[in-house]
C-alpha cells in the first residue's frame, strides 16, 4: 500500500509542490485518474489521484471547493493540478478548506503534461503492484504450508500479526474473540481487545457490513486507531470477522491481497476445525441417543462406549434440557452449543460434578455426574448454576433459555429415566411459564401414576379387586366398604377401627368377615392388601 508522500520519488513529482493539505500526505493512493469534468467524483475510484489543468473551473476557481468536498469524500488521495493554463492560481476560501479537510492540493509545474505525470506514475504503483501480488502470493504459500501441517488457529494468527507488524484480531460471528496476535499482551492493548469485542457485540449485524471502523487509541486520547474488518467465510450464515489495526500503516509489501490470501486459508483452518468438531459431536449424540432411545442394553457396553464421551461409572447422574426460546437458527444452536460447553466447565470446576452436553432431538442435554458420596443439596446447586447461566446469555447474546431437570439417578442403565423426567419437566415448565424458565421433575404419587396408566385396564383392576362392592347398591354395602377403608387405614387394628366408627369390636370383626366372603380373599395376606389399597385409591375415578 503506498500512501501519497511516497510518490515524491519519482522523478516527474521532483519538482511539484504542496501548495494545500499538508497533513494529508499520509493518504493511500492506489491508483492515477485524468479528467476535466466537474462531476469526475460519480467516476473516480476511491484511493486515486486526479491530475487535472482546472479546465472546467476556468470561469470561477472558486468552485474548486465542491469538487474538493465531493472527492475527499469519496476518499480520494488528493489533487494535482497543472497552473498558468486555464487557472492561475487557487482561491484562499479553496487553500482554507482543503487545510480544514487534510485535503492535499498539488501544483504540476507548466513544463510537464497531465499523460507524463500520469505515465511516471502509474508505472510506479504498477511496479509495486506487481511486487504485492508476489508478496501476496508468498504469504499464501506459507500459511498454506502451516495449514497442512497441522498447525493451529492461534498460530496462523500469531504469524499474520508478525508479518503485517501490527495487532490481529480473530471474532466469531457472534463477536467473541476467537484468537488474537500478541500484540495484545502489552499495556492497554488488553482492555482495547475486550471493548472492541464488547463493540461489535452490541450491533453485530451492523458492524457485519462495515469495513472499516475507528476506536480511541490507548496511547492518546487525541488520536483514533483505524480497524479494517475482513470477512472470512466459513459454513456457518454468517461470517468470521478478521480486525487488521492500524491498517493504514502497513509496512510494505504487505497489502490488502496478502491479507486476504491469508484469509483464504483460515478459513480453510476454520472449515476443518468445525467438521472435526462436528463429527465429534455426532458421535457424541449418536452415543448419547442409543443410549436414552434403548438401544444399548447392558451397562458394560454404555460404560465401554461412553468412556470416550467422559460418561463415568459409580457416579449419581442428572439430565437437564435445554431449549432456545425463540430463534434457533443453526449459528445460534452452535453457539449456545459451544457456549454451554465452555461455560459448565469453569462453573462446575469447583464443584464435584462432571458435565457433558449433547443435543437430543431439539433439546441439547446436560448430563451431570457427581460422586456416589455427594450428600450435598444438588437441586439448590442445580438451580443455582442456571440461573446465572440464564443471565450470561440473556445479557451477552440477547438469547433466553428455558430448562428441565430429571431426579438423581445411581446406576449408569437409568441415564434414560432422567433424560425422560428431564423432557416431562420441561414440558410442564412450558405449559405453566412458556418461556425462561426452570423446572425439576416432581416425583408422582401412586394415584397420578395410576392415572397414566389406560383406563380399561385400571377399571378392570378396580372391578376384580372389589368385586361387588365396587359399586355398593345398598345402605349395608356401603358400610361394608367404609369400614374395610377404615380398618386398612387404621393398620387392621379393630380397637382404633371401632373406635373410629363408633361401633363395638365384634360389629368390625362381622363386617370385615363379610367383605371377604363378598371378595373371596383375605384381607390380611399383604398382596391382597396392597391390592386393596390401591383399587380403593382408584375409587373416586368410577363414583361419584
Amino acid at each position: 500500500m503506498k500512501q501519497l508522500e511516497d510518490l515524491f520519488i519519482v522523478d516527474v513529482f521532483q519538482e511539484v509542490e504542496v501548495i494545500a493539505g499538508h497533513a494529508g500526505l499520509k493518504r493511500r493512493v492506489d491508483t492515477i485518474e485524468i479528467s476535466e469534468t466537474p462531476d469526475v467524483f460519480h467516476f473516480m475510484a476511491e484511493n486515486s489521484l486526479l491530475l487535472t489543468t482546472g479546465y472546467a473551473f476556468q470561469e470561477d476557481p472558486r468552485t474548486l471547493s465542491k469538487l474538493i468536498s465531493e472527492i475527499n469524500e469519496r476518499p480520494c488521495a488528493g489533487m494535482a493540478i497543472k497552473l498558468k493554463r486555464y487557472i492561475d492560481d487557487i482561491p484562499a476560501e479553496v487553500i482554507k478548506l482543503a487545510n480544514s479537510l487534510e485535503f492535499p492540493i498539488i501544483r504540476i509545474p507548466e513544463s510537464l503534461t497531465l499523460g507524463t505525470v500520469a505515465h511516471q506514475l502509474l508505472g510506479f504503483l504498477w511496479d509495486n503492484k506487481i511486487e504485492e501480488l508476489f508478496y501476496a502470493i508468498h504469504v499464501h504459500r506459507k500459511f498454506t504450508n502451516m495449514m497442512m501441517k497441522g498447525y493451529k488457529l492461534q498460530t496462523l494468527i500469531e504469524n499474520l500479526g508478525t508479518l503485517l507488524k501490527c495487532p490481529v484480531l480473530l471474532l466469531n460471528p457472534i463477536g467473541d474473540i476467537v484468537s488474537n496476535s500478541h500484540h495484545f499482551e502489552q499495556n492497554g492493548m488488553k482492555d482495547v481487545k475486550e471493548e472492541v469485542s464488547s463493540i461489535f457485540k452490541s450491533d453485530i449485524d451492523y458492524y457485519r457490513e462495515k469495513n472499516e471502523f475507528f476506536i480511541q487509541s490507548p496511547n492518546s486520547l487525541q488520536t483514533r486507531m483505524p480497524i479494517r474488518i475482513f470477512p472470512v467465510k466459513t459454513t456457518r450464515l454468517y461470517p468470521f470477522l478478521l480486525l487488521i489495526f492500524n491498517y493504514d500503516r502497513l509496512p510494505y509489501p504487505s497489502s490488502q491481497l496478502a491479507i486476504e490470501q491469508a484469509s483464504t486459508v483460515i478459513s480453510f483452518t476454520l472449515l476443518k476445525n468445525e467438521a472435526i468438531k462436528e463429527n465429534t459431536r455426532m458421535l457424541e449424540n449418536n452415543f448419547f441417543g442409543s443410549l436414552v432411545d434403548g438401544n444399548i442394553t447392558t451397562k458394560q457396553e454404555i460404560i465401554h462406549r461412553g468412556k470416550q464421551h467422559g460418561l463415568l461409572d459409580h457416579q449419581k447422574y442428572i439430565c437437564i434440557v435445554c431449549t432456545i426460546d425463540k430463534e434457533k437458527s443453526a449459528d445460534m444452536m452452535n453457539r449456545i452449543y459451544d457456549y454451554m460447553n465452555e461455560y459448565l466447565k469453569l462453573s462446575f470446576c469447583q464443584t464435584e460434578a462432571h458435565p457433558i452436553v449433547f443435543l437430543k432431538d431439539a433439546y441439547f442435554v446436560i448430563l451431570l455426574q457427581f460422586p456416589l458420596s455427594t450428600d450435598e443439596p444438588v437441586k439448590s446447586l442445580i438451580k443455582n448454576k442456571l440461573e446465572k447461566f440464564q443471565q450470561e446469555v440473556k445479557e451477552s447474546i440477547k438469547v433466553s433459555l428455558s430448562f428441565g431437570a430429571g431426579s438423581l439417578v445411581n446406576e449408569v442403565i437409568n441415564i434414560a429415566i432422567t433424560y425422560s423426567e428431564a423432557v416431562e419437566a420441561w414440558e410442564n415448565g412450558y405449559d405453566l411459564f412458556q418461556n425462561q424458565f426452570i423446572n425439576f421433575y416432581e416425583t408422582k404419587q401412586l394415584k397420578e401414576l395410576m392415572q397414566l396408566l389406560p383406563e380399561q385396564n385400571i377399571k378392570k383392576f378396580y372391578e376384580n379387586t372389589l368385586r361387588s362392592l365396587s359399586y355398593p347398591k345398598s345402605k349395608d354395602e356401603e358400610d361394608l366398604l367404609h369400614t374395610l377403608i377404615v380398618y386398612l387405614d387404621y393398620h387392621c387394628e379393630i380397637s382404633k377401627t371401632a373406635k373410629k366408627l363408633f361401633v363395638h369390636r365384634n360389629t368390625v370383626k362381622y363386617r370385615i368377615a363379610k367383605c371377604e366372603e363378598i371378595l373371596g380373599y383375605s384381607v390380611h395376606d399383604s398382596e391382597n392388601s396392597l391390592h386393596l389399597r390401591m383399587a380403593l385409591m382408584m375409587r373416586t375415578m368410577f363414583t361419584k
